[in-house]
């Protein structure tokens, strides 16, 4: 897996995007950036509060499988909060059939849809049945949207980071803050 943050790297967008004009170009990375910077405050309001935090930003990830995307991943450096969003082509999951395996191409990604979600997922330590139990829970699920052009779909996607830094900002930093109400 490679990633190149869009703020810093300026990476080729094609693999996620497909063909883009410059005006489409000028604009994407416009609000990728901008997302990039609400999401590195969200960072260090985080970081501020005394806990360790780590992202790498909004980054291109590409995989050897073919498969690409645009992420941003804040996470608790225990990994017990995680704010994400995700921006990926709509065959980013292939059928079983299609799904690529060593040896093979890489496979081409769709640039005819595209799939914007995301959100906040806390890890936590409780009982069940008597026993210790470790729990992941999506506490903000930000639901899946298709979208049919790639600007639709970076506006969806820069709109899900902005929620992300929104919520980031709204609570403690803690897993108590975050932790669902299980009663």
């Amino acid at each position: 897996m490679a990633t190149s943050r869009i703020s810093i790297d300026h990476p080729d967008l094609t693999p996620a995007l497909g063909p883009l004009d410059d005006a489409q170009q000028a604009r994407i990375t416009e609000l990728l950036e901008g997302a990039d910077a609400q999401m590195t405050e969200a960072h260090e309001h985080l970081t501020a509060q005394g806990s360790s935090w780590k992202t790498e930003g909004v980054v291109l990830t590409t995989e050897l499988s073919g498969q690409a995307s645009i992420d941003i991943l804040v996470e608790e450096s225990s990994g017990k909060i995680t704010f994400e969003a995700q921006l990926r082509p709509r065959n980013y999951f292939p059928s079983e059939e299609a799904m690529w395996t060593p040896g093979r191409p890489p496979m081409i990604m769709a640039t005819d849809g595209w799939d914007v979600d995301g959100g906040v997922s806390v890890r936590f330590k409780t009982r069940v049945a008597n026993r210790p139990y470790t729990i992941q829970e999506q506490v903000v699920e930000l639901e899946e949207q298709r979208y049919e052009n790639a600007l639709e779909a970076t506006e969806a996607f820069a709109s899900l980071c902005q929620r992300l830094a929104q919520l980031a900002q709204s609570r403690e930093a803690t897993v108590e803050a975050w932790k669902p109400d299980l009663a």
